[in-house]
């Protein structure tokens, strides 16, 4: 005898676009204007929605509508799943051959991804790959809410396991590689050698902006050397544009050692010996707990470990 059909899966993805377009715009008719549809169709709609699933989603007011304690929980998985029927339709609109949407620290392209992604295009002949390149925090924040499949990335504050791995939110962190932030200076002249933190807290910085990991990792190492965090006389986000500018200027810096040991060997830059050294910080692919099995996840993680094992 086939198991019962969950009422969830007799909505439709009309009904699942409208229920997020009232929680995002908070009235049906702020929804149905935004969707292209009449007030009484999008009230209709919802109502049949409430119906087969035996609960009321919002309490509607004259002010608006506003989730009920039912809809706030429906809401946190609705919105993963209305991502991943626009992968859908994104794999459709491409002939069928599926997306996998990936996230990615800036400086991971040139530590392990582009090489990864080379084998896996050529294990995976039919797939398609999208890459957005962001801070870590703002990658995260889109895997939770489902427009990336993936993260190449770092954690935050520490925490690498989802408090609750069957919250829509909970992510698994699986570690790649351990890398090293450190101090790069134009190769004016000779190395100054082994060099305190003390001795460049008078220098001028070329940093990336508060909030980013390599700016909270300086200004905290300084802080427990019992120092003033320097304040940069120039920002920038793009660790390759710092490095161009530190070459040009007697001005320090900071760049993952990957980065560094990638660049051209012109003489140009060098690393400070530092002592002590920064710390150095792990760096993972990070999925959701609820993306298990998917066949695009498990192809990237195959390449990843091949690139770690070349």
């Amino acid at each position: 005898m086939p198991a019962p059909i969950s009422p969830i899966c007799q909505l439709s993805p009309r009904q699942l676009r409208l229920i997020e377009a009232i929680a995002e715009h908070g009235s049906v008719h702020r929804a149905a204007r935004v969707l292209g549809v009449s007030q009484p169709a999008a009230s209709m709609l919802l109502r049949a929605a409430e119906s087969q699933l035996g609960h009321a989603l919002f309490l509607r007011t004259q002010a608006g509508a506003q989730p009920t304690e039912f809809g706030a929980q429906f809401l946190q998985r609705l919105r993963i799943a209305v991502r991943e029927l626009e992968a859908v339709d994104a794999a459709a609109a491409g002939a069928g051959r599926p997306l996998l949407r990936l996230g990615a620290i800036p400086r991971a392209m040139q530590a392990i991804l582009a090489r990864a992604l080379s084998v896996l295009l050529t294990a995976e002949p039919t797939l398609r790959v999208s890459v957005d390149e962001a801070p870590a925090r703002e990658l995260l924040d889109a895997l939770r809410g489902g427009t990336l499949d993936a993260v190449i990335g770092r954690s935050l504050n520490g925490a690498v396991v989802g408090a609750d791995s069957s919250s829509p939110h909970a992510l698994a962190f699986e570690r790649l590689f351990d890398e090293r932030t450190v101090i790069v200076e134009a190769a004016h002249g000779n190395s100054p050698g082994r060099t305190a933190l003390a001795a460049l807290a008078q220098r001028d910085w070329i940093l990336p902006p508060r909030g980013s990991f390599a700016r909270d990792l300086l200004d905290s190492s300084f802080v427990a050397a019992g120092l003033q965090p320097p304040l940069p006389r120039v920002e920038s986000a793009i660790y390759a544009s710092s490095l161009e500018l530190a070459a040009a200027t007697r001005m320090l810096t900071l760049a993952p050692d990957t980065a560094l040991a990638a660049m051209p060997r012109t003489g140009r830059v060098r690393a400070i010996d530092l002592r002590p050294q920064l710390p150095r910080s792990p760096v993972y692919l990070v999925t959701r707990h609820n993306s298990a099995g998917l066949t695009a996840i498990d192809a990237l993680r195959k390449a990843l470990a091949a690139v770690r094992r070349s």
